[in-house]
């Protein structure tokens, strides 16, 4: 009997501790409708958590979803009319107490796919994972200080970008098929930790890419199908670096086989701090 007392006891403990984990987390399920018709500008500001970006069919619609600690965080987001501006803010009330994977908020934004957009985020901890494919990014920007970051464009933009700009300042970072993005002006910066850089695509018609490593290793991938204009610096004996023997040097310059014969060019300078620096031509 008292065995069964105790098991009664211990599972109304069980549920009470579920529940209330569970209370602690707000749900979000929304749906924005925004003006299509011109630019739209996104602000996102993130304290901590895990935060997607895809795209979204509707043409005309962002939508976000979720799950917020409450006990941790705030999020608040809106759509601006009169400027066709959308910012979402989430913000840490508690930085002394500790997250994990399991209590850290969760958000999912749905971009559409036919407005261009004008796209900023600072995230300062967490983990990022944005799928660009299929939208019409005319500018990105990243400024995350600790965490992982993947961003990927699985399919080419569907617009030529001004700029793209991604500075990561601790953590690892893997950069995927960046040559999809259609930029004609990229800024790469890595501070500490490990970095993937592919910029595989279909490129734009002229490009530029400045990339700058501090202390961490590197691996650059660069596409076989796009004309390869590359300048590579570093810091002497503190820098080990290793580039495709595919390569042609001339002067201060490595140039691919294929540089004077193509229409789409991409001038890569890339320098190196304490680290290892692998380029391969793919």
């Amino acid at each position: 009997m008292r065995s069964l007392r105790n098991f009664v006891l211990l599972l109304v403990f069980i549920i009470f501790v579920s529940t209330s984990l569970a209370s602690d987390f707000k749900t979000i399920n929304d749906k924005i409708k925004i003006d299509a018709s011109h630019n739209l500008i996104i602000i996102i500001e993130i304290d901590a958590g895990e935060i997607e970006i895809n795209q979204n069919s509707k043409s005309d619609v962002i939508s976000v979803s979720g799950q917020i600690n409450e006990e941790l965080d705030e999020v608040n987001y809106g759509y601006d009319e009169r400027h066709n501006e959308f910012t979402l803010t989430l913000d840490r009330k508690k930085w002394l107490k500790s997250t994990t994977d399991e209590n850290a908020s969760e958000l999912e934004i749905f971009l559409p796919d036919e407005v261009t957009i004008e796209l900023s985020t600072e995230i300062k901890a967490g983990k990022i994972d944005f799928d660009f494919g299929g939208l019409k990014l005319y500018s990105f920007e990243l400024r995350n200080f600790a965490g992982e970051v993947r961003v990927d464009f699985s399919t080419p933009n569907k617009t030529e970008m001004e700029f793209l700009e991604v500075d990561v300042k601790i953590g690892e970072t893997k950069l995927h098929r960046l040559g999809n993005a259609k930029f004609s002006d990229a800024t790469i910066n890595g501070g500490i930790g490990d970095m993937y850089v592919d910029l595989q695509g279909i490129g734009a018609k002229d490009a530029k890419v400045d990339i700058d490593l501090d202390i961490g290793s590197t691996k650059l991938i660069l596409p076989d199908n796009l004309g390869i204009k590359m300048r590579s610096t570093s810091m002497g004996f503190l820098s080990k670096t290793k580039i495709d023997s595919k390569f042609n040097k001339r002067g201060r310059y490595l140039f691919s086989r294929n540089y004077e014969s193509v229409s789409k060019t991409i001038y890569v300078s890339i320098h190196t701090g304490i680290g290892e620096l692998n380029v391969d031509l793919r």
